[in-house]
């Protein structure tokens, strides 16, 4: 019932005659469903300590090393999304974007090169921008915690320029008077830094509920529930099939270089977890 709804934004009445249970017991029973699964697993989408290891992050810097950055030590993207929402009874002004022109909230995640999303925060309100949603999830302590190579070496997520260049973070070059090698810098990282935003849009493929946004009430519903739920979801989605991300990396930067053991440990270094490895207490 609760995959669903959340697959086709159906409406509590066409549930109920699909399974033939009360419009009343198919809104309790997937409301639990729900909230059961976040509480059991919402660690994951905080920090995921047994499988993001510093070993897991060192496969990672290479694959997207093959891919064309000068540099072997970023291991995953970071960025936000703006989710709409159904205008809000009380409040309205914190939730109006004036540039989308509607009501939203705002999320961020840090999506890894096998396809998964390892963090997500959120929502905030819309007057928010990215730097804020960064500070308040307290993900640079995380990072500069457990995102470091044996010998100490940092390893970093990229993001936009609404970030804030760090030890773990890196940003794109800046101004009008860079360099070459620096406008190389960026128009590579950008190829790299758009499979974040393919992470949301996969997310909303299998789970339509998410852009039907009469269903997405804030203040009556458990919306930032409804938008992480999908997000664990997803990443049991990647364990069973190859999505695009993943197939995106598993294609080697050097065409030259197609010899079968390379391939091999391309494909080796993106597979992702099995379903029992993933959803661990």
């Amino acid at each position: 019932m609760l995959l669903g709804g959340l697959a086709y934004s159906n409406q509590l009445s066409d549930m109920a005659m699909k399974f033939g249970w009360s419009v009343e017991r198919i809104s309790r029973i997937s409301t639990t469903i729900q909230s059961m699964i976040h509480e059991r697993w919402k660690h994951l989408l905080e920090w995921d300590h047994q499988r993001l290891t510093p070993a897991r992050l060192l496969q990672y810097a290479p694959t997207i090393e093959r891919k064309g950055p000068p540099i072997g030590t970023v291991w995953g993207f970071v960025d936000g999304t703006i989710r709409a929402i159904a205008r809000p009874t009380r409040r309205q002004r914190t939730c109006y974007n004036g540039w989308k022109r509607k009501h939203c909230l705002k999320y961020h995640a840090i999506v890894s090169p096998d396809g998964l999303i390892s963090h997500v925060f959120g929502p905030v309100d819309r007057r928010r921008n990215d730097a804020f949603l960064w500070r308040e999830s307290n993900l640079l302590k995380i990072l500069q915690q457990h995102t470091h190579a044996p010998d100490g070496t940092p390893l970093q997520v990229y993001g936009d320029p609404a970030y804030s260049l760090s030890n773990v973070l890196l940003t794109p070059y800046q101004g009008a008077q860079i360099t070459p090698n620096q406008r190389l810098w960026n128009r590579t990282m950008s190829r790299l830094w758009i499979v974040a935003e393919w992470a949301f849009k996969e997310m909303v493929n299998l789970f339509g509920f998410l852009d039907y946004v009469k269903n997405q009430k804030h203040l009556l519903q458990l919306v930032g529930v409804q938008f992480r739920v999908p997000a664990l979801l997803h990443n049991a989605h990647v364990c069973l099939h190859r999505p695009q991300i993943r197939q995106y990396f598993e294609l080697l930067h050097d065409q030259d270089n197609e010899l079968e053991g390379e391939e091999m440990i391309e494909e080796q270094l993106l597979e992702p977890p099995s379903l029992l490895e993933y959803f661990h207490n």
